[in-house]
Formats: C-alpha cells, structure tokens, sequence
C-alpha cells in the first residue's frame, strides 16, 4: 500500500482542489486521515481506526480479571468433580456442537465467497469448536477401541482442521490491515 503523492494527482484535480478520486490534492481525505491505495486494485481507502486508549486498557483488566479467576477455580473443580457424570441431555449436547462446527464452515464459506474480511472470525470460531470436539472425544471416551478411535479422530481430521482454520483467521486478518 502506497500514499498518494500531492505532486502526481491519479486523476487530475477538480475546481475544488479535490482529486478526481475523491482525495484531496495534499494526499488527504476531506476527513484529514491519509489516503492509501490498495495494492491490487489502486483505489483509495483509509487506514483501520485505532481502538481508543481507555478502550484498551479495560479490556486488558477485564481479561486479566478472567484468567486470575478461572486459573484456581480449574484447580478446585479438578479437585472437586466426580470421576464420572451421568447428562440427561448428552446426544443434544454433542449434535449442537457439531451444529456449530457445521455453521462455523458454513458461514466462513459464504463470507469467503464475498471476500468478507469478517470471515477471519468466523474461521477462528471454528477452529475453536474443533478443538473443543477433539478435547471431549478424547476425555470422554471409553478405555479401549473408543479411546482409539476418538485420539485418531482428533489426530487425523478434528485438531488439522482446527489449525487450518486457525491459520486462515491470521492469514485474513494480516491481509486486512
């Protein structure tokens, strides 16, 4: 991305005094921001606004807060909970994840397909419920040829997936700025 030079205007001026790309002839916006063009196809755009300082720093607290928090209550539920658990509700619980899953790839398709930049989100959402489904197959499998089948299943198609989608969230997210 390249800044617009004052001395070699794209389109000539106006009698405004404003280029015929919308920019004004200085290399500015009429908002003041500095005009940029993209790389492939040469049009003008601005840079992404900044989140605001204060912005920031409370979500900065508020995720620290978080992590402090659930460190140690990990710790008291690994020491607390039961070895094993009965769910009422068990197939509803593992077919709404693998719903999600489904809607995750399914909308980072469709926002692909329209060059969405907001499909970085959903990719990573995505990549997140993979590792989530490998996780619980593993843990909540039975000895045995179970607990094979589900580690080869998080091996060879759930934890590849995940990181694909992971590395496309990054790959979309840098091709953004």
């Amino acid at each position: 991305m390249t800044v617009i030079e004052a001395s070699r205007p794209a389109g000539g001026t106006t009698a405004s005094g404003t280029l015929a790309s919308g920019t004004a002839a200085s290399g500015t916006l009429a908002a003041g921001t500095p005009a940029t063009r993209t790389a492939a196809s040469g049009t003008p755009r601005t840079p992404a606004p900044r989140p605001r300082p204060a912005l920031v720093r409370r979500g900065r607290l508020i995720a620290l807060a978080v992590g402090c928090f659930l460190l140690p209550w990990c710790a008291l539920l690994f020491a607390t909970l039961p070895a094993t658990a009965h769910a009422g509700h068990w197939s509803l619980a593992w077919t709404g994840l693998d719903a999600a899953e489904a809607a995750a790839a399914l909308a980072t398709a469709a926002l692909l397909t329209r060059s969405d930049p907001r499909a970085s989100l959903t990719a990573a959402a995505g990549g997140a419920f993979l590792l989530t489904d490998a996780w619980f197959d593993v843990c909540t499998s039975a000895p045995g040829l179970d607990r094979c089948l589900a580690v080869a299943e998080a091996v060879f198609a759930e934890l590849p997936l995940a990181a694909a989608a992971f590395w496309l969230a990054a790959r979309l997210i840098r091709s953004a700025r």
